[in-house]
Protein backbone atom coordinates (compact mmCIF):
# COMPACT_ATOMS: atom_id res chain seq x y z
CA UNK A 1 0.00 0.00 0.00
CA UNK A 2 2.86 2.35 0.85
CA UNK A 3 4.44 1.80 -2.59
CA UNK A 4 1.13 2.53 -4.33
CA UNK A 5 0.70 5.78 -2.40
CA UNK A 6 4.24 6.85 -3.19
CA UNK A 7 3.71 6.03 -6.86
CA UNK A 8 0.44 8.02 -7.01
CA UNK A 9 1.98 11.06 -5.28
CA UNK A 10 4.99 11.00 -7.61
CA UNK A 11 2.66 10.75 -10.63
CA UNK A 12 0.55 13.69 -9.46
CA UNK A 13 3.64 15.82 -8.80
CA UNK A 14 4.99 15.00 -12.23
CA UNK A 15 1.64 15.80 -13.84
CA UNK A 16 1.38 19.19 -12.14
CA UNK A 17 4.97 20.05 -12.97
CA UNK A 18 4.50 19.39 -16.68
CA UNK A 19 0.89 20.61 -16.98
CA UNK A 20 0.14 23.92 -18.66
CA UNK A 21 0.16 26.86 -16.27
CA UNK A 22 -3.35 28.04 -17.08
CA UNK A 23 -4.69 27.68 -13.54
CA UNK A 24 -5.08 30.99 -11.75
CA UNK A 25 -3.19 33.12 -14.22
CA UNK A 26 -3.63 36.87 -14.11
CA UNK A 27 -2.11 37.32 -17.56
CA UNK A 28 -3.88 36.29 -20.72
CA UNK A 29 -3.00 32.81 -21.90
CA UNK A 30 0.28 32.88 -23.78
CA UNK A 31 1.25 36.41 -22.72
CA UNK A 32 4.10 35.14 -20.54
CA UNK A 33 5.80 33.34 -23.42
CA UNK A 34 7.97 35.01 -25.97
CA UNK A 35 6.43 34.73 -29.38
CA UNK A 36 8.86 33.23 -31.84
CA UNK A 37 8.60 34.61 -35.35
CA UNK A 38 6.57 32.04 -37.21
CA UNK A 39 7.33 31.38 -40.82
CA UNK A 40 4.18 32.04 -42.78
CA UNK A 41 3.64 29.21 -45.19
CA UNK A 42 1.31 29.63 -48.15
CA UNK A 43 -1.76 27.46 -48.23
CA UNK A 44 -1.64 24.43 -50.48
CA UNK A 45 -4.36 25.82 -52.72
CA UNK A 46 -2.28 28.89 -53.64
CA UNK A 47 1.01 27.04 -53.90
CA UNK A 48 2.41 26.88 -57.42
CA UNK A 49 3.77 23.56 -58.52
CA UNK A 50 6.55 22.77 -60.93
CA UNK A 51 5.64 21.25 -64.30
CA UNK A 52 7.14 17.91 -63.26
CA UNK A 53 4.97 17.93 -60.12
CA UNK A 54 1.92 18.60 -62.25
CA UNK A 55 2.83 15.81 -64.65
CA UNK A 56 3.28 13.41 -61.75
CA UNK A 57 -0.09 14.48 -60.28
CA UNK A 58 -1.73 13.96 -63.69
CA UNK A 59 -0.13 10.52 -63.84
CA UNK A 60 -1.54 9.61 -60.41
CA UNK A 61 -4.96 10.95 -61.37
CA UNK A 62 -5.02 8.95 -64.60
CA UNK A 63 -3.87 5.79 -62.81
CA UNK A 64 -6.57 6.12 -60.20
CA UNK A 65 -9.25 6.87 -62.78
CA UNK A 66 -8.14 4.07 -65.08
CA UNK A 67 -8.76 1.61 -62.24
CA UNK A 68 -12.28 3.00 -61.95
CA UNK A 69 -12.74 2.71 -65.71
CA UNK A 70 -11.72 -0.94 -65.57
CA UNK A 71 -14.16 -1.56 -62.72
CA UNK A 72 -17.07 0.02 -64.60
CA UNK A 73 -16.25 -1.87 -67.80
CA UNK A 74 -15.69 -5.23 -66.10
CA UNK A 75 -18.77 -4.92 -63.90
CA UNK A 76 -20.99 -3.82 -66.76
CA UNK A 77 -19.73 -6.57 -69.02
CA UNK A 78 -20.25 -9.22 -66.34
CA UNK A 79 -23.81 -8.08 -65.65
CA UNK A 80 -24.57 -7.99 -69.37
CA UNK A 81 -23.16 -11.51 -69.77
CA UNK A 82 -25.41 -12.70 -66.94
CA UNK A 83 -28.40 -11.12 -68.67
CA UNK A 84 -27.45 -12.74 -71.98
CA UNK A 85 -27.22 -16.17 -70.34
CA UNK A 86 -30.65 -15.69 -68.76
CA UNK A 87 -32.10 -14.63 -72.14
CA UNK A 88 -30.54 -17.70 -73.74
CA UNK A 89 -32.07 -19.97 -71.10
CA UNK A 90 -35.50 -18.46 -71.73
CA UNK A 91 -35.10 -18.64 -75.52
CA UNK A 92 -33.89 -22.26 -75.60
CA UNK A 93 -36.52 -23.64 -73.23
CA UNK A 94 -39.35 -25.60 -74.77
CA UNK A 95 -42.81 -24.13 -75.12
CA UNK A 96 -44.26 -26.80 -72.84
CA UNK A 97 -41.69 -26.05 -70.14
CA UNK A 98 -42.41 -22.32 -70.35
CA UNK A 99 -46.14 -22.94 -70.01
CA UNK A 100 -45.69 -25.19 -66.96
CA UNK A 101 -43.42 -22.70 -65.18
CA UNK A 102 -44.66 -19.46 -66.69
CA UNK A 103 -44.10 -17.35 -63.56
CA UNK A 104 -40.50 -18.52 -63.26
CA UNK A 105 -39.70 -17.84 -66.91
CA UNK A 106 -41.47 -14.50 -66.81
CA UNK A 107 -39.38 -13.44 -63.80
CA UNK A 108 -36.22 -14.79 -65.46
CA UNK A 109 -36.92 -12.80 -68.62
CA UNK A 110 -37.59 -9.64 -66.60
CA UNK A 111 -34.38 -10.16 -64.66
CA UNK A 112 -32.48 -10.67 -67.91
CA UNK A 113 -33.86 -7.43 -69.33
CA UNK A 114 -32.86 -5.55 -66.18
CA UNK A 115 -29.37 -7.06 -66.26
CA UNK A 116 -28.91 -6.10 -69.89
CA UNK A 117 -30.09 -2.55 -69.23
CA UNK A 118 -27.97 -1.98 -66.10
CA UNK A 119 -24.94 -3.70 -67.60
CA UNK A 120 -25.27 -1.66 -70.77
CA UNK A 121 -25.46 1.58 -68.78
CA UNK A 122 -22.43 0.64 -66.69
CA UNK A 123 -20.43 -0.33 -69.77
CA UNK A 124 -21.45 2.88 -71.51
CA UNK A 125 -20.32 4.94 -68.53
CA UNK A 126 -17.03 3.01 -68.52
CA UNK A 127 -16.54 3.81 -72.22
CA UNK A 128 -17.25 7.48 -71.50
CA UNK A 129 -14.68 7.49 -68.69
CA UNK A 130 -12.21 5.67 -70.91
CA UNK A 131 -12.50 8.49 -73.44
CA UNK A 132 -11.56 10.99 -70.70
CA UNK A 133 -9.06 8.98 -68.67
CA UNK A 134 -7.83 6.25 -71.00
CA UNK A 135 -4.23 5.65 -72.06
CA UNK A 136 -4.61 7.48 -75.39
CA UNK A 137 -6.05 10.54 -73.70
CA UNK A 138 -3.23 10.43 -71.15
CA UNK A 139 -0.66 10.45 -73.95
CA UNK A 140 -2.44 13.37 -75.67
CA UNK A 141 -2.68 15.41 -72.45
CA UNK A 142 0.96 14.83 -71.49
CA UNK A 143 2.23 15.65 -75.00
CA UNK A 144 0.17 18.85 -75.14
CA UNK A 145 1.26 19.88 -71.63
CA UNK A 146 4.92 19.29 -72.44
CA UNK A 147 4.51 21.51 -75.51
CA UNK A 148 3.31 24.31 -73.23
CA UNK A 149 -0.46 24.05 -73.61
CA UNK A 150 -2.62 24.23 -70.48
CA UNK A 151 -4.35 21.20 -69.03
CA UNK A 152 -7.96 20.64 -70.09
CA UNK A 153 -10.50 22.22 -67.71
CA UNK A 154 -11.92 18.87 -66.59
CA UNK A 155 -8.44 17.82 -65.43
CA UNK A 156 -7.86 21.08 -63.58
CA UNK A 157 -11.09 20.47 -61.69
CA UNK A 158 -10.13 16.88 -60.85
CA UNK A 159 -6.53 17.58 -59.72
CA UNK A 160 -6.48 17.80 -55.95
CA UNK A 161 -3.58 18.49 -53.62
CA UNK A 162 -3.50 14.84 -52.58
CA UNK A 163 -2.22 13.92 -56.05
CA UNK A 164 0.69 16.35 -55.62
CA UNK A 165 1.66 14.86 -52.26
CA UNK A 166 2.07 11.34 -53.58
CA UNK A 167 5.51 9.95 -54.20
CA UNK A 168 6.71 9.53 -57.75
CA UNK A 169 5.99 6.25 -59.41
CA UNK A 170 8.79 3.86 -60.11
CA UNK A 171 10.80 1.22 -58.35
CA UNK A 172 11.81 1.32 -54.69
CA UNK A 173 15.19 2.98 -55.38
CA UNK A 174 13.63 5.82 -57.37
CA UNK A 175 11.07 6.52 -54.62
CA UNK A 176 13.76 6.45 -51.92
CA UNK A 177 15.92 8.82 -53.93
CA UNK A 178 12.98 11.21 -54.39
CA UNK A 179 12.31 11.24 -50.64
CA UNK A 180 16.00 11.97 -49.85
CA UNK A 181 16.14 14.70 -52.43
Amino acid sequence: MHKLTTFLVAGLLLATATAPRAWGQSLPLGADTVAAPAAVLPSLSTLRYDRTDTLRAVQHLFMRRSKAVRSWLEGGTAIMATGAVKKTIVATSSKKERQEHSAHYHDLEQSANQDLLVGGMMTGYGIFLNARFGPRQYQRVVAAYQEGQPLPPYLNRKLKTKYFRLLPLGNRQERAQAVRW
